[in-house]
């Protein structure tokens, strides 16, 4: 069994600070790491890794130090390949350059059983990558899974959704999209940590993978602020309460609350 597993580099958002007086968030100040459904995928995939004797090759898109270390991160993990496709500023690109440039790594070092990736990015959580990876290779998916079952090439993913619980099944190959509820993530031991700082990095460019690169332009990022209203409705006795509670009721209405 052969997995591929797309691991992003993100902004670790637990330890996101922003400028309040201008709301802009603090970038720089801000550590990157693998986003938590990312890494939930490649738990899954190491898993599958340990039961069936399958290969595991992490692969991420950037040219920076962190994104080559994000890949030893996955060595230690587990994964037993490890891919960069450089392209630099590679968070200027959008999501279909993104999915061209996988199907195409799929294309060159696959077949592949699985593609196991989070179900969204820790940053953007536009969630739509797995949807057009399996448009782009022609594969079936089975999306937003919490739990991830595979017996005698037989795939059981179970997705928790507003209305209910739903039960997928499916055959490689496919395309599998996980939650960052699917599993809690290993902690590598010190030896794990020293033995990914010898595993090799394979290297593709765009040109390789024969994909023309275009570039969206980010013009702004801001915190989302909702202003209090700081209305508020006093009362000291009985008859004023009746006023005050008829006067909220009247407000949420005109919110749209009620």
């Amino acid at each position: 069994m052969k997995i591929l597993v797309p691991i992003k580099l993100t902004y670790d958002v637990s330890q996101l600070k922003f400028d309040t007086s201008t709301n802009t968030p603090l970038l720089d100040a801000c550590p990157k790491v693998i986003g938590d459904a990312d890494k939930c995928a490649l738990e899954e995939a190491i898993r599958l890794k340990e039961k069936y004797s399958a290969e595991v090759a992490a692969v991420t898109i950037g040219d920076t130090q962190e994104h080559y270390r994000i890949i030893k991160d996955a060595y230690a993990m587990g994964a037993t390949a490890g891919y960069v496709i450089k392209i630099s500023n590679s968070e200027e690109l959008s999501v279909n350059i993104v999915a061209e440039l996988l199907a195409s790594l799929y294309q060159k070092t696959g077949p592949y059983d699985l593609i196991i990736l989070g179900s969204g990015s820790s940053d953007t959580h536009s969630s739509f990558l797995g949807a057009l990876l399996s448009a782009k290779l022609g594969l079936p998916i089975i999306t937003g899974v919490d739990k991830l079952t595979v017996e005698d090439d037989k795939v059981q993913g179970v997705s928790t959704m507003e209305d209910g619980t739903y039960t997928f099944n499916g055959e490689p190959p496919l395309i599998i999209t996980v939650t960052s509820e699917a599993n809690e993530p290993r902690i590598p031991t010190l030896r794990d940590i020293l033995r990914s700082k010898r595993m090799p990095i394979n290297e593709f460019s765009s040109e390789d993978l024969g994909v023309e690169i275009s570039k969206i332009e980010i013009t702004d990022v801001k915190r989302y602020v909702v202003e209090r209203k700081r209305i508020k409705f006093e009362a000291d006795d009985e008859e004023k309460m009746k006023e005050a509670v008829e006067k909220l009721i009247e407000s949420l209405k005109k919110e749209g609350v009620i």
